[in-house]
Parts: C-alpha cells; structure tokens; sequence
C-alpha cells in the first residue's frame, strides 16, 4: 500500500470519526436511540470510490476509535454499534456487488435497516427479552428515512467526484 493511498485512507477514516463522534452530541430525534448515522456517508462514499476492502477498514476502525473515545469500548453500546456496522456494511456490499439494480439511496436504506436489525440482536441478548423485537417498526420506519437522506447526501458527494479525483490524482489504482 502507498504512502498517498495510506494518507488518503487516514483522511477519510478520520473525517468519518470526527462525523460519528459529533453526531453523539446531536440529541435523539424523540425516538430513543434514533441517530442520523451520517459517518455512513462517507462509507458509502469509500465503499462506491475506493472498494470493499477500505470500507470494512474504515467501518471497523470508527466503531474502535469512537468506542475508545467515549469510553464505552465492551459495553452494550459498543457491541450494538459494532454488530449495527458489520451487519450494514455486509449488506451494502452484498447489494453493491450482486444487485446492482439498486441506486446509492438504496444500498443505503437497507444497509440502514439492517443496521438496526443487528442492534435489536444484541439488545434481545442483553435483556434477554425477545420483546425488543416490538421496537422494529418504529427504529425500521426510522431507519428508511435516515437511509434514504444519508444515500442522497453519499450519492451527491459521489457524484462530485472528490475522492475519486483524489485516488486519481495519487495513482492509488
């Protein structure tokens, strides 16, 4: 790996962090637990530009980074987070690759319902009640809102064409 495709990684991971670890003091939407997940832009943006393999390095090196930060690394915060991000990016790139029929918007809303969907896994495990599966309509309803407005804000930064300029620019092929 290049020094510039290692520098340009490290822009992109660290904006991510700095999104994820800002939308932390954006208060719930009324629902609890309700967030944007705006970071999932840009790993939309790193999936679609740069490929598989950067966007699962930088997904997993968020949900570390923003867990050591908050210091909630090993809770049940942190665990629902991770198991959010790894379900969602499977998804993402599991429609990116094979159903190709689908816009950014999209692979963004149903990465974003499975996102919740690995939440309401660990939290089923954690209470040990199967009755959090009752919050899925609403966090499901949620989800595809926030799923749709984060792939049209991915979708216009993708079509801007910056980090694919960017990997262009540094030879990162």
């Amino acid at each position: 790996m290049s020094v510039r495709r290692i520098a340009l990684l490290g822009i992109l991971t660290a904006a991510t962090i700095v999104i994820a670890i800002l939308e932390s003091f954006i208060p719930s939407i009324g629902i609890p637990g309700v967030k944007l997940g705006l970071a999932n832009i840009m790993i939309l943006v790193i999936l679609y530009e740069l490929g598989i393999v950067d966007a699962i390095m930088v997904n997993l090196l968020r949900v570390i980074v923003v867990g050591l930060v908050r210091g909630n690394i090993f809770s049940m915060g942190f665990l629902m987070s991770l198991t959010g991000a790894i379900f969602s990016l499977g998804i993402m790139i599991l429609f990116y690759l094979v159903v190709r029929k689908f816009t950014v918007v999209g692979v963004s809303v149903i990465g974003s319902i499975f996102h919740v969907g690995g939440q309401v896994i660990i939290a089923m495990i954690f209470l040990g009640s199967a009755y959090v599966v009752l919050y899925l309509p609403i966090i499901g309803i949620s989800a595809i809102i926030t799923g749709v407005f984060v792939g049209i804000v991915a979708q216009l930064i993708i079509k801007t064409g910056i980090v694919r300029k960017q990997k262009e620019r540094s030879n990162l092929e």
